[in-house]
């Protein structure tokens, strides 16, 4: 690694071409109260092995630059309880116990990722840092004009560096399924950036007089924060010297150190598709609560969900079904076509068989709801419980009452005329009126045969397309829908029980 390290600072890689150049300007960046990092960012050199950790006692050798009181080791107690300057470039954020307190916050949450994108959101304090010190090395003798590394990069280095040593994982800046968010804070210098905003206008208007919108748009503007890209818009278009006119350069160093103000851990979803069947009533498909009271005790998205958020290790997790049943429907046949999305999963690799383990434990506890054909599936194949909803069948089977019994030869003229299916019209049914506009809408039956059972009781069997309401089809929602099984019988019609029996959608994946 000496090889290495020495030919990032003043060999071929570098803009200084003896040590004593290099150790000059790692001398004059010193005196600012630079930190090692950035003494090496300023001078040019790239992110590799001489930001490291454990490269430190050599890097501070070789540029021959003391060794800080508490650096390349853990802080004394006295050292931690003492309000210390920090680094007036970076503010510390590129001190080694950010990036441990990263992996450890990482480590402790146990993810199995291999590799991850580290997003970085830097106080406006570290931009206006970056900029004097720029304008300082432009002024110096002994520093070589160069690029200087960002302290964004540099602490995304740093970090990735920390996170493959402790947690073995990779940092992938370009595609990853784990982020890692941090957000840092310094509220020393939260007011850096305010010399380098536009000058409020001065208010001409007489005493009393309105604004025109335009202005009072304008003044709203300039009281709240500005946004990091106005800060740094503003930066650039200042000169050197208007620059030294209203900011310090080297900038002075700051009591405290940045801390991270959020660290957002955060996974893409992982993905678990199946069929359910709900073979009792009362279960309703997502949880039933309104006004914090829950009106249904069961549902089908927490029987599946849970058992699969504790074997995901997931914040939370939504269910989403190609339709649903009302609460009081049963799902029958070969079950309905549905997905789990588990949002932030700890673990992803996950054997087929430890999917199909939650389908077999659901069926040893003779569980109301089960699943058939449960399976990961990617992120592309959910598309299809959202396309399908427009195109597929249902088949339903009711049981139905009917005020007036009907005659055999009824029952066959009704067949009869069902046979090619029947055009509904469907005004909003008055049940969901409070959240679905009201309109009319034309619905399909495809199939409906009647059958006797005794009395005023009947078995119907009703094959439609997506989206149709077949309790309001029945009883027929105060001639909402025309024609209904009511209209058809001449007779008032209720429904006393509805099963779906099939949804003709072609999922899971095989």
């Amino acid at each position: 690694m000496a090889g290495t390290i020495a030919e990032a600072l003043y060999g071929a890689q570098s803009v200084y071409s003896s040590a004593e150049e290099a150790r000059a300007a790692a001398a004059a960046l010193a005196a600012t109260g630079a930190c090692l990092l950035c003494v090496l960012r300023f001078m040019g050199v790239p992110l590799g092995p001489a930001y490291q950790a454990e490269a430190a006692a050599e890097v501070h050798e070789a540029l021959g630059i003391p060794v800080p009181a508490g650096d390349g080791g853990s802080d004394t107690q006295e050292q931690q309880q003492q309000q210390q300057q920090c680094c007036p470039a970076c503010l510390d954020i590129l001190h080694h116990s950010l990036a441990d307190e990263v992996a450890d916050r990482y480590r402790a949450q146990e993810f199995d990722a291999e590799d991850a994108v580290i997003g970085v959101d830097l106080p406006k304090s570290v931009y206006v840092r970056q900029r004097a010190m720029e304008v300082f090395c432009a002024a110096s003798s002994a520093v070589r004009k160069s690029a200087a590394v960002g302290v964004k990069d540099a602490l995304k280095h740093v970090v990735g560096q920390r996170l493959a040593a402790t947690c073995g994982i990779a940092i992938d800046n370009s595609d990853s399924q784990m982020r890692i968010e941090i957000a840092l804070a310094h509220a020393e210098t939260a007011d850096d950036h305010r010399p380098f905003l536009p000058a409020p206008q001065q208010d001409s208007r007489p005493p009393g007089a309105p604004r025109s919108k335009a202005k009072a748009k304008a003044d709203r503007a300039r009281d709240h924060e500005p946004n990091l890209a106005a800060v740094v818009g503003e930066l650039a278009a200042c000169s050197d010297a208007d620059f030294r006119a209203r900011f310090p350069c080297p900038p002075r160093a700051a009591a405290g150190r940045a801390r991270i103000g959020s660290l957002e851990l955060r996974r893409a979803s992982l993905f678990v598709g199946g069929r359910y069947l709900k073979l009792e009533r009362n279960i309703s498909q997502t949880p039933f609560i309104v006004d914090g009271q829950r009106l249904v005790e069961l549902s089908v998205a927490e029987i599946i969900g849970e058992p699969l958020r504790a074997l995901t290790r997931s914040d939370a997790y939504n269910l989403v079904g190609s339709g649903r049943e009302d609460a009081d429907v049963r799902m029958l046949g070969a079950g309905r076509p549905f997905y789990v999305e588990c949002i932030n999963p700890r673990t992803t690799r996950l054997a087929p068989d430890q999917i199909r383990e939650v389908e077999r434990a659901l069926a040893r506890s003779a569980s109301p709801v089960q699943t058939r054909r449960l399976q990961l599936i990617a992120p592309a194949d959910t598309a299809v419980i959202k396309e399908g909803e427009e195109h597929k069948s249902k088949h339903y089977c009711a049981l139905v009452w009917l005020a007036q019994p009907l005659s055999e030869a009824r029952v066959a003229e009704i067949n009869a005329a069902a046979r090619h299916g029947l055009l509904l019209q469907q005004m909003t049914p008055v049940r969901v009126l409070h959240r679905r506009a009201p309109l009319t809408r034309p619905k399909r039956l495809l199939a409906l045969e009647i059958a006797h059972i005794e009395g005023h009781f009947y078995r119907v069997r009703i094959e439609s397309e997506a989206g149709a309401y077949i309790k309001e089809f029945v009883h027929g929602d105060l001639g909402r829908t025309t024609p209904s099984l009511a209209s058809l019988a001449g007779t008032t019609a209720d429904i006393l029980e509805l099963d779906v029996e099939n949804v003709s959608l072609d999922f899971p994946p095989p």
